[in-house]
């Protein structure tokens, strides 16, 4: 008896189906894919003759929808793969559409990649970037196949995303320069009673500020505003509302309204250039780190 053969499945039916699972609806489901409500219907039923089971139930004039147990089941097993998979697809699939998908965190993004983007124009004329000014999520958007390439203060430690050392930075402390005559402030503790301006939680240089200026205190630091990014916290100080810990090149030695304070025996923060291993041979991507590499030597530390 001839074994019998398994039915072919079109990724694109996959999809469509992660998609409405993802969502709970065909309309957000076909938005995303560019195609029609009734395309991403077909789609569904499609898989589901193939799968041999409803996947999914939607009420008559109801918007959304609700997987089955077997609908439920097939979402699971995919999982974060088929992620990868589609991912990995839209990249290698860039000599058809250019585009690279870049996360920076907001501060390196507006102090650096201007020119690092004339750098890398010089070699990669006419690939699309689209950048994502993140900090927290970067490790989740790498991981879940949402970016190409970032730029992060942290070492993920995960094999699917491959990491370069670009150097490292140290902090200073920065506050109003009309606080005090002399700006050459010794005493950390001067600050102790002042309302402090830093970043969101989990991010790395709020952190390290907040346990260096806890050890100096012998209490946490007076929080009253935090942002997303240095150059928000920067423009903060220098309207006068606290003071806060920022990177060393983010304002400058002669800033007419901030002063700064380098911090030494604070730890300097790393920068890594990472990418998804699989795009290890990516032309666009070695292209992309080097200009990130050429362009960051001037002002990190390595």
């Amino acid at each position: 008896m001839p074994k019998k053969k398994s039915p072919k499945i079109d990724i694109s039916l996959l999809q469509t189906f992660h998609l409405v699972a993802r969502s709970g609806s065909f309309s957000s489901a076909a938005r995303e894919l560019g195609i029609s409500y009734q395309s991403a219907a077909n789609h569904v039923r499609r898989l589901e003759i193939l799968y041999g089971s409803r996947l999914v139930d939607a009420e008559k004039g109801s918007r959304s929808i609700q997987l089955t147990p077997q609908g439920k089941a097939l979402n699971a097993s995919l999982g974060d793969e088929l992620e990868t998979i589609l991912s990995r697809i839209s990249v290698l699939l860039h000599d058809v559409h250019s585009v690279l998908r870049v996360g920076v965190p907001q501060a390196l993004f507006h102090h650096f990649f201007p020119q690092i983007l004339v750098e890398f124009r010089k070699q990669a004329p006419d690939i699309e970037l689209a950048f994502f000014e993140r900090d927290t999520i970067l490790e989740k958007m790498m991981l879940d196949g949402t970016l190409d390439a970032c730029i992060s203060e942290r070492f993920f430690g995960e094999a699917v995303v491959t990491q370069h050392l670009l150097g490292e930075f140290g902090l200073c402390l920065v506050y109003p320069r009309d606080w005090v005559e002399n700006s050459d402030i010794v005493d950390i503790k001067f600050f102790a009673s002042r309302p402090f301006i830093t970043y969101e939680p989990g991010q790395t240089i709020r952190s390290r500020s907040v346990d260096f200026l806890g050890d100096h205190f012998g209490s946490p630091p007076h929080i009253v505003t935090t942002a997303s990014g240095s150059t928000s916290v920067a423009r903060l100080v220098e309207a006068g509302i606290g003071y806060g810990i920022v990177p060393d090149w983010c304002v400058g030695d002669d800033d007419p309204k901030v002063a700064k304070l380098c911090l030494e025996e604070v730890q300097p923060v790393k920068v890594y250039y990472g990418y998804s291993a699989f795009l290890e041979s990516n032309q666009y991507i070695k292209k992309l780190g080097d200009a990130c590499g050429l362009v960051m030597a001037d002002v990190f530390h390595n």
